[in-house]
């Protein structure tokens, strides 16, 4: 409690490199905290049908979709075939000349374009039926994981390191009645985003003053804006500089090394 996030790029270029979107910590480990128990109820309730809708859901193609294009896959197949047979006969004709070269020549790129648009249609059958699959078994292995986690009391660095893979927040939002709402997405390991967003009223709560500490970096005793404060405010301004300075002369760096 008491205690916000924001972004760190703000924090070390400004408004230059993003804006603050910040958010406080409460807010957002109840909404992520929520939206965990929520799936993982549905895991330990075996809620196929639920499961089923999450796996189209996440997937590009259905089950109708993907019958549509194995069919689609076997009919092009076998036209490659032909093709192939098509090519060896042109080319026998070619040799005993019962084909001039320029009819050849006409043919044969005839054939090649067609080669060509079936393998490439090919591959994307492939990858869409190899997303299909993958897709299919990130749902039940995410399941599966997050099913222990239904009566989690509280959030814990555990839980968010085995289930998630990042959270991205968004900009606050004041609305007509004045309340300020928030939207984050959760994407979890192996299966992406499953809630399109989750809208968050943000509530600022108020902490009472801190006590006074010693900066960290030149020991002056100075009072703290936060509980995770750790420098003066010369201080802080010293180091925002320095990270900032580091950080561009590690992308000028890495610029210069892959130029």
């Amino acid at each position: 409690d008491c205690v916000q996030y924001v972004c760190n790029n703000y924090g070390t270029n400004g408004t230059e490199g993003c804006s603050a979107h910040t958010i406080e910590a409460r807010d957002l480990f109840d909404a992520v905290l929520a939206d965990i128990r929520h799936y993982a109820r549905l895991a330990v309730e075996g809620d196929e049908k639920r499961v089923r809708q999450l796996q189209q859901q996440l997937s590009s193609i259905g089950a109708t979709e993907q019958k549509a294009l194995e069919r689609e896959k076997r009919k092009l197949s076998k036209r490659l075939g032909e093709l192939d047979k098509l090519f060896s006969a042109l080319y026998e004709d070619k040799v005993m000349e019962r084909i001039t070269k320029r009819n050849f020549d006409m043919v044969s790129r005839k054939y090649e374009t067609e080669q060509a648009q079936l393998s490439a249609r090919i591959e994307e059958i492939d990858a869409s039926l190899a997303e299909k699959k993958t897709s299919d078994n990130g749902v039940t292995d995410f399941f599966s994981l997050i099913a222990g986690y239904a009566d989690a009391a509280e959030l814990s660095a555990a839980m968010v390191n085995a289930l998630i893979e990042k959270i991205t927040v968004g900009e606050r939002v004041q609305k007509e009645d004045g309340t300020v709402e928030q939207t984050i997405k959760i994407y979890y390991k192996f299966v992406g985003v499953l809630s399109n967003e989750l809208h968050i009223k943000v509530t600022k709560r108020y902490a009472a003053p801190l006590s006074p500490r010693r900066c960290q970096c030149c020991g002056a005793e100075f009072t703290p804006g936060s509980a995770v404060a750790k420098y003066c405010k010369p201080c802080a301004k010293k180091i925002q500089i320095r990270q900032s300075t580091e950080s561009t002369r590690r992308r000028r760096a890495a610029a210069r090394k892959a130029a």
